[in-house]
């Protein structure tokens, strides 16, 4: 067995046996506390207990190569000054030899980190199994593996793109029909994409690393003069190298000395300007850079990860290529990926022969047992009311029928940053009203926010126009809507532009999901719901009964059914 570890920004730790992925799950669903970091404790208590396995009997442990970054979280949060950038802006020396100097440095460290060693030997995990698998090259890794070209040994064009890992942002690599990798572009952290995105999002007073969606959704609202005039002020921060095939960061400016910036440039700028200047910009550099590497390379399939690729927009254009025949976008491709990435790497380094289990599904984490559930609703018997069902699936499609919105626990829970349908509010598509509602009594998101819609494989023509066949789409692409989606899933389309992110949902990937949204449609005659997370504002996905419980008694849920229970308050 391979443990895949992430100790970093939203820490994951992974399990693989013979090339089977066993558990994904990420420490943010045990502590509570969404985007938790540092070593995955919880996590490998959770894997192991689960599995019946312990440190000692592992073949070896991926850790994910992340190195102490140059501009920290608390330094993107805080907006408190950092040396490195502005030494940056005033030594005459290129930036980019000073940041890969620094990481070099960094790693020779990184498993003598005492702190790490703890941790290792907390769990009984011996250092002399423990490999370091370089950032870019785990989400690369997921990328190709879990694409249908690896199954299928066709020559695959792999893209990577974020905000910062080992001094990386960005790789290009081909792999070819024997499964041969060869890298042909680095792209330093300085010439981050992602960091512009994640230093917007600052700016506009968000979360950055975790907030940047919001920007996404806002983008439509804005003026075009506006959104022109924002854009050109990005475009002066960074774009392609010469020959197109790269990024290149047009000033010397970096971490908090671009935010200053940022903030005399954008004085009097409407924030949502901002946020279509950036989206505009993040788009065409993407979409372009993806074009511009089909042409080069001549290899029309393509896969791609990393945070950069979690812009559903950017990825609606880049399927809609021309010269693109076949697009793999890898499903919640942040960091949180990494450690699935560095567990593949390490168990194909082990044995090249080793065959990866395709991509089937992502329920990959926990789920309540029986024992469990009863225990726990008995303890709540005084403020919940509860019953078994014979037909949970029936009588869920039946209560979305009647436009009663319910929170959805059923089996594994999904891994990522996107529900899909095992810890999920769903609500009926097709009256609007329901949005004001979620919004304001449940979800307390920002107004402007879309929702999303489970459709049902069948029915995913009827809904989205679709120029190109894409065998997996679990929230990882955007669409246009066609006429029929505006009357039949209005409310899980994005308010101003219309368009969607859809889970297309097969009876193989989710048998008993799959079922509800079909008996849905016996009885409404739309073929999907809408789908967001379980949970309430700022706090991640629920895990378990005591979770969504507190969901209940915290929001207006009309209903939530926790595997074969419906639940609902007294």
């Amino acid at each position: 067995m391979i443990l895949g570890i992430h100790d970093g920004h939203t820490s994951t730790a992974c399990l693989i046996n013979k090339g089977k992925i066993l558990a994904n799950v990420s420490e943010e669903r045990f502590t509570k506390k969404k985007g938790q970091g540092g070593f995955p404790h919880k996590s490998l208590a959770y894997i192991f207990k689960e599995f019946g396995v312990s440190g000692k009997q592992l073949e070896a442990i991926a850790l994910v190569g992340f190195v102490k970054p140059l501009v920290s979280i608390s330094q993107y949060t805080s907006g408190r000054q950092d040396i490195f950038p502005k030494l940056i802006k005033y030594l005459p020396i290129d930036p980019r030899h000073l940041i890969s100097y620094y990481v070099q440095g960094e790693k020779k460290k990184r498993l003598k980190n005492p702190e790490l060693i703890n941790s290792f030997v907390s769990h009984n995990i011996s250092l002399e199994k423990v490999k370091s698998i370089e950032h870019h090259q785990c989400h690369a890794a997921t990328a190709y593996y879990m694409s249908k070209f690896y199954q299928q040994k066709e020559n695959t064009l792999v893209i990577t793109l974020d905000g910062s890992g080992d001094g990386l942002s960005g790789t290009i690599s081909v792999v070819n029909e024997k499964g041969e990798w060869k890298r042909l572009r680095e792209i330093s952290t300085f010439d981050s994409l992602g960091m512009i995105y994640g230093r917007t999002t600052q700016l506009l007073s968000m979360k950055p690393w975790e907030h940047e969606y919001k920007l996404m959704g806002m983008a439509p609202y804005a003026h075009d003069d506006y959104r022109k005039k924002a854009y050109a002020i990005f475009k002066k921060y960074i774009g392609l190298t010469e020959d197109g095939l790269g990024l290149r960061n047009k000033t010397k400016l970096w971490g908090n000395s671009l935010l200053e910036e940022m903030r005399n440039d954008f004085k009097l700028v409407r924030f949502d300007a901002i946020s279509a200047g950036v989206q505009q910009l993040h788009e065409e550099l993407a979409t372009t850079l993806v074009k511009n590497w089909i042409a080069k390379t001549g290899i029309r399939k393509v896969a791609v990860a990393g945070g950069c690729f979690m812009n559903i927009k950017a990825n609606k254009f880049i399927m809609e290529l021309s010269n693109c025949d076949d697009f793999f976008v890898m499903p919640s491709g942040g960091d949180e990926s990494c450690a699935l990435g560095a567990a593949i790497t390490l168990s194909k380094e082990k044995d090249k022969e080793t065959a990866i289990e395709p991509l089937s599904h992502l329920y990959w984490g926990p789920e309540n047992k029986s024992e469990e559930i009863t225990k726990t609703l008995e303890k709540y018997r005084e403020k919940l009311e509860f019953r078994k069902s014979d037909n949970i699936e029936f009588e869920s499609a039946k209560l979305l029928a009647d436009h009663k919105i319910i929170g959805r626990v059923s089996g594994r829970m999904e891994w990522g940053a996107r529900a899909l349908g095992n810890r999920s509010i769903i609500a009926n598509p097709s009256r609007f009203e329901n949005i004001r509602k979620l919004n304001n009594a449940i979800k307390m998101r920002d107004f402007w926010m879309p929702f999303a819609p489970s459709i049902l494989w069948e029915s995913r023509k009827d809904y989205a126009v679709y120029p190109k066949e894409n065998d997996v789409c679990l929230m990882t692409i955007g669409f246009d809507s066609t006429e029929l989606a505006r009357q039949h899933i209005i409310a899980a389309l994005h308010p101003y532009d219309l368009t969607m992110r859809p889970q297309f949902v097969t009876k193989d990937y989710n048998p008993s999901y799959h079922t509800l949204l079909s008996y849905f449609k016996e009885f409404t005659g739309i073929g999907g719901v809408l789908n967001t997370s379980f949970n309430l504002h700022g706090m991640p996905i629920v895990s378990d009964t005591e979770d969504a419980i507190f969901t209940l008694l915290n929001s207006e849920l009309d209903f939530i059914t926790i595997n074969d229970y419906i639940i609902w308050k007294k």
